[in-house]
């Protein structure tokens, strides 16, 4: 149903953007202050053969964040299902409980993570570098970007007719 799924994805989607934006922010302002470039050289987010290799990294970092904090739900969403293939249709709540008694405790949660940390830091890696890279190929800028959705938001308040 719908609330489950969005319990899971909503986590990961704010995780994933939030992380990303930080990590990348943090690398750039490290690798700019220490001057590893040389001087006067910048590294920009999705700008250049280095800022590929920075957003794909900062994408799996935030990949990595995402599947930490939506594991739980998506462990609880898929016993959940699994249950109710097998004909016993358990409820979060007795699987939360049946989680909590095993051995293990509140790691029980994060069981099979790695397998999932890995699967996101590709993936995710994956698609800021693709996004930017195809941004790149397009030649789009931030202000591109920014002049659409001005012009949603016109034709939205009903400043421009369709």
């Amino acid at each position: 149903s719908f609330n489950p799924i969005v319990s899971r994805e909503l986590p990961f989607a704010v995780t994933k953007f939030l992380v990303f934006d930080l990590a990348a922010e943090t690398i750039s302002d490290l690798v700019n202050n220490s001057n590893v470039l040389g001087e006067g050289n910048q590294v920009q987010v999705g700008v250049g053969t280095l800022g590929l290799l920075l957003s794909a990294l900062a994408g799996a970092l935030a990949g990595i964040a995402g599947a930490f904090v939506s594991h739980p739900a998506d462990l609880i969403l898929t016993l959940t299902s699994t249950s109710s293939k097998e004909g016993e249709a358990k409820d979060w709540r007795s699987i939360v409980k049946e989680l909590l008694a095993a051995d293990g405790g509140a790691l029980n949660f994060y069981a099979g993570f790695p397998a999932r940390a890995v699967f996101f830091f590709m993936v995710i890696g994956l698609q800021f570098f693709l996004y930017d890279y195809i941004k790149t190929l397009l030649d789009v800028g931030t202000d591109d970007l920014t002049l659409v959705l001005d012009v949603f938001y016109a034709i939205r308040q009903g400043l421009l007719e369709q």
